[in-house]
């Protein structure tokens, strides 16, 4: 269904990975990756070897160290910076509970941000430290509207690389520079990015990044990863603590003593790791790795400027920026028959995000699939006998294609 015939083998070889883009138009890749066969085919193999009675531990162990080689090549930092978590949210709030706070201290988010990028942070006024919301223009997340809120106390700033709710990129290699400069730690939500667009969190200076799994890395549910710059490692304290290849207790001493290896991020993890998980995550990774980013990101962000270009010149409101360096792969729009808009997309093959008319491509989509798109929404835009019959809720889902 609306494959390419010019598309770069690359590409083809990567769309044959999601079966369902044989049968629909998958828009969804914000909110969801498909899953790939081999990504779940991996995860029961898992499964298949526990019904057998094989606890393999130090083969899951050995798996895990080589999953964590792959999340820290792709985004350029090292395999003992990073520490497995169950999702963003949870490596969020590793840094924001681990923290030395002090009375007075601040720290800067933006009024553009997801929840998990918020809640973590706002949590922390119980405590004392004062959270500063930078409000921003037009939706943009720019480093301008984030120094307005800073000063000598400001000891961290959390941002999102691509906002949800409007695919904003945000220029993070600027913002940790100017972070690195200002003594202030950056924190990263790398949820909409890691896996679509180039990542240094070394050679940018990203004190962290934390990112779940099941998005544009096209892993599980259930698993993510923390990278924590080793400066802002040395500064913090586990909020919980548990056995782990860096943390154990040395028994020769009368008393026992804890023992944790000095800069080395398993010490932020305790007890086990997704296992199933982190058997999909390596073959999801070995996809991104045979595609290559330098190949999803300037494919990806063509897709959506072409859908970008397309709702425009139909008179869609679009919510994501026309600035340059400021798009990603995600197009959000606005129209006051978003219901009827969404049920008509549904109904001709077309799957996005339920809570809003967010799409948001994959290097699986094709510049066809953003045309069929097109065809449809003009058709809605022109057709207000075909609006007012959508908008009924018992409105039939068969029409006119």
């Amino acid at each position: 269904m609306h494959t390419s015939t010019d598309a770069p083998p690359w590409q083809q070889a990567f769309r044959r990975h999601f079966p369902i883009t044989a049968e629909k138009i998958y828009a969804c890749q914000a909110y969801c990756s498909p899953m790939a066969p081999r990504v779940s085919q991996a995860m029961q193999h898992f499964f298949n070897h526990l019904s057998l009675a094989r606890a393999d531990k130090p083969e899951w162990l050995a798996a895990a160290e080589g999953v964590r080689t792959q999340v820290a090549r792709l985004i350029g930092g090292r395999s003992r910076d990073i520490a497995f978590t169950k999702n963003t949210t949870e490596g969020l709030n590793i840094v924001a509970q681990g923290f030395p706070w002090q009375p007075g201290d601040n720290l800067v988010i933006d009024d553009q941000e997801h929840p998990v990028n918020a809640v973590p942070w706002l949590h922390l006024r119980a405590r004392g430290v004062e959270v500063r919301v930078a409000r921003t223009e037009e939706r943009r997340v720019t480093l301008d509207a984030l120094w307005s809120q800073v000063d000598a106390r400001t000891r961290l700033i959390a941002v999102s690389y691509v906002q949800y709710s409007t695919g904003v990129r945000a220029d993070i290699e600027a913002l940790a520079r100017r972070c690195r400069e200002q003594g202030i730690h950056l924190v990263v939500d790398g949820i909409q990015a890691v896996g679509l667009l180039p990542i240094d969190v070394e050679g940018w200076g990203i004190s962290a990044l934390s990112c779940g799994a099941y998005k544009a890395l096209h892993g599980p549910l259930g698993l993510g990863f923390l990278y924590v710059a080793p400066a802002l490692l040395a500064q913090l304290r586990p909020a919980h603590s548990g056995p782990s290849f860096a943390t154990r207790i040395d028994k020769r001493e009368q008393g026992w003593q804890l023992k944790s290896a000095s800069g080395d991020a398993r010490v932020l993890e305790g007890g086990n790791i997704n296992y199933p998980g982190v058997y999909g995550l390596a073959q999801a990774l070995l996809m991104i790795e045979e595609a290559r980013v330098e190949n999803l990101a300037p494919w990806t962000l063509a897709l959506a400027a072409r859908l970008d270009a397309g709702l425009r010149a139909q008179g869609f409101e679009i919510l994501s920026s026309v600035h340059p360096g400021e798009n990603s792969s995600i197009v959000c729009i606005r129209h006051p028959q978003a219901f009827a808009l969404r049920k008509y997309l549904y109904s001709q093959g077309n799957l996005l995000d339920t809570g809003s008319i967010r799409f948001s491509m994959g290097g699986y989509n094709t510049p066809e699939e953003m045309d069929a798109i097109l065809k449809i929404t003009e058709r809605f835009m022109a057709d207000a006998p075909l609006r007012r019959q959508l908008m009924l809720p018992t409105a039939a889902t068969a029409y006119a294609r």
